[in-house]
């Protein structure tokens, strides 16, 4: 009996040491794809061209990389098999599609085109998630024990007692943190389609491109601080100064969120440091896009759907009107945020209803929501309305078919027709469809003829599907290269490479659009710190250290999103996966965007503090 006993241990121990050692070697081989995907020549020796791959396959660095992973694995390999079927399989999928984008997005980063017909890709992309699937396992795992060790364990009489940081003491700590960004900027990061919002007020003429909420706001103060004598300095000051009181007040209700979710004092001041200090969030607490506003306010709306979540009866009594409230100012601010607001109605009630909460309950959040949407719509009209704003723009909802004509008129131009070339100059003029970018469409779109599409509309959609049918794979290439760098971590942010703005020329990074447009002039009161700014909006600065520039990473901080969303689901925690759906939606429609920014993304940072407490939860 013993030595059976013996014999079966000996036998899982070799069935693991070779198992061990198969997922290290695929580890080794799947990585081919991410960190060598080129075949540019590097060198040339004796006629033999050196390429990228051999570089990396033929190198002492795969070797150890190898062998270091066989002792990893042995451990991963074991806990893995004691996890949950669900688990595991969720892993599996969360790992192959890790290993689709990061195979997909080296060849996006270096070659701008992704070869669909090159089975060895899938071969690497296959051993590379079969590396990952129980490193993924694992470290939920890991995360379920941190999401323990930031809360505290037992509420005691003296934390009772304890009233912990008040909530004007966190906001005032967090404004405070952020006033020598203010003063680096000074009078502050007037861009991002500023200038054409304050010309829209100075004119009296208005358009939907731009949210009439915010044109109204920006644009108003600065003409109001012009208009009394004090300068367009003086009112992009103001505005800036109202728009960091208001977003450090939404960060101080979030910290005092997580305070009543008793998180340990640590914790909370972790969290502060990292909202006041972290570039992202003072960068843009001090920008004029609409992106930044709009983000604080989607933040407040996720927050308030956690809290119907623990306590919906309290969630009733006092925190419906806010809710409403902040998804309407939402909306208002940016429309694709109403778009994944509207698909996410459905689909939070099934995550609710399969979690089996209150009937009652749930169509009462559903009706509140759609609520909401209405009241956006009749606010949005009495604004368009009021500015007399037009209303016949289209290009933005066209991105991906502009730039995928624009794109297979580049590389295949004899696909068309006599009759399709027409009917394409008919809403892009040549001289805009020479300007294709793979990575940017601002400057192609910016010519499309609203006027000829509106005649027929239905014209130049049969164009599209005649000439995707014909291309379908430079098609998609068009897509997912001008998206690419909201799944892909290591994506340098330049897609502004070359264009030259007021103040300066974008050349190695447009990571954050730097400067202060006219109206406004720049005049910092803290040009060391300036200087900093400078480095991170414009250089090659974060990115060259490593572990670290993850973090100012878009498609990295979606990793990191969908990693907690799909540990969620391995739980079935249906109702906290709820809280998310709406991000996960935000983030669907970015993918079909005009370009890669953060500031599109901006909710990815903000929700990092929360995500830790949904590995703790119990359903």
């Amino acid at each position: 009996m013993e030595q059976n006993i013996k014999e079966r241990k000996n036998q899982i121990h070799i069935n693991n040491t070779v198992i061990s050692v198969f997922l290290a070697w695929s580890g080794v081989v799947g990585a081919i794809g991410i960190v060598a995907p080129g075949t540019t020549s590097l060198s040339v020796y004796k006629n033999a061209i050196i390429t990228s791959k051999i570089t990396y396959t033929n190198s002492f660095f795969a070797f150890l990389f190898f062998v270091v992973n066989i002792y990893l694995m042995k451990k991963l390999v074991a806990e893995y098999i004691k996890a949950q079927r669900l688990e595991q399989i969720c892993a599996g999928v969360f790992s192959l599609l890790l290993s689709i984008a990061l195979h997909f997005g080296a060849k996006l980063e270096s070659v701008e085109n992704v070869d669909f017909k090159d089975t060895f890709m899938y071969f690497t992309i296959l051993m590379f998630a079969l590396y990952v699937t129980p490193i993924v396992c694992n470290l939920w795992k890991k995360a379920a024990v941190f999401a323990g060790f930031i809360k505290k364990k037992e509420v005691t009489d003296n934390d009772c007692k304890d009233k912990g940081i008040s909530f004007y003491k966190i906001w005032g700590m967090i404004f405070v943190l952020w006033i020598p960004t203010f003063m680096a900027f000074f009078p502050g990061a007037f861009v991002y389609d500023a200038t054409d919002e304050y010309i829209e007020v100075i004119s009296r003429q208005f358009s939907m491109h731009h949210p009439l909420i915010h044109v109204l706001a920006l644009g108003g103060i600065v003409h109001a601080a012009e208009y009394i004598g004090i300068g367009a300095n003086a009112g992009i000051a103001i505005y800036t100064l109202i728009q960091m009181a208001i977003c450090s007040a939404v960060f101080a209700y979030f910290v005092s969120f997580l305070q009543r979710e008793n998180a340990k004092k640590k914790y909370l001041l972790g969290t502060i440091l990292f909202l006041g200090l972290f570039p992202v969030f003072p960068m843009y607490a001090v920008c004029s896009a609409k992106d930044t506003l709009f983000t604080v306010f989607f933040l407040l709306v996720i927050l308030l759907l956690w809290d119907y979540v623990k306590n919906s009866e309290r969630f009733f009594d006092k925190k419906y009107l806010l809710f409403v409230l902040a998804s309407v100012v939402m909306m208002l601010l940016r429309n694709n945020g109403m778009y994944a607001y509207l698909v996410s109605i459905p689909v939070i009630g099934l995550c609710l209803y399969a979690n089996k909460c209150g009937k009652k309950n749930i169509i009462k959040l559903l009706v509140l929501m759609i609520l909401s949407i209405v009241i956006y719509k009749g606010a949005n009209a009495c604004l368009k309305i009021a500015c007399n704003a037009s209303d016949n723009e289209h290009q933005e909802m066209l991105t991906v078919p502009i730039q995928q004509l624009a794109r297979v008129y580049k590389y295949a131009p004899e696909v068309f027709t006599e009759d399709e070339l027409t009917a394409l100059y008919e809403v892009l003029p040549e001289n805009y469809l020479i300007t294709y970018t793979a990575r940017c469409s601002d400057v192609l779109k910016s010519g499309f003829n609203n006027e000829a599409y509106e005649k027929n509309p239905q014209k130049y959609r049969k164009l599209w599907w005649s000439i995707f049918k014909k291309k379908p794979v430079i098609c998609v290439n068009a897509w997912i290269v001008n998206s690419y760098g909201y799944w892909y971590p290591d994506m340098i942010i330049n897609v502004y490479g070359g264009n030259q703005m007021y103040t300066y020329k974008y050349e190695n990074s447009s990571y954050f659009g730097f400067e202060t447009e006219p109206p406004g002039e720049r005049h910092s009161l803290f040009p060391l710190y300036e200087r900093l700014y400078r480095n991170i909006s414009l250089e090659l600065f974060q990115q060259k250290v490593p572990v670290v520039s993850m973090l100012f990473a878009p498609g990295f901080m979606f990793v990191f999103f969908a990693w907690y969303i799909v540990g969620i689901i391995s739980k079935r925690k249906w109702s906290q996966l709820a809280i998310f759906v709406p991000v996960f939606l935000l983030w669907c429609t970015v993918l079909l965007g005009p370009t890669v920014l953060v500031r599109y993304v901006l909710i990815l940072w903000c929700i990092v503090p929360l995500l830790p407490l949904t590995m703790e939860q119990r359903e």
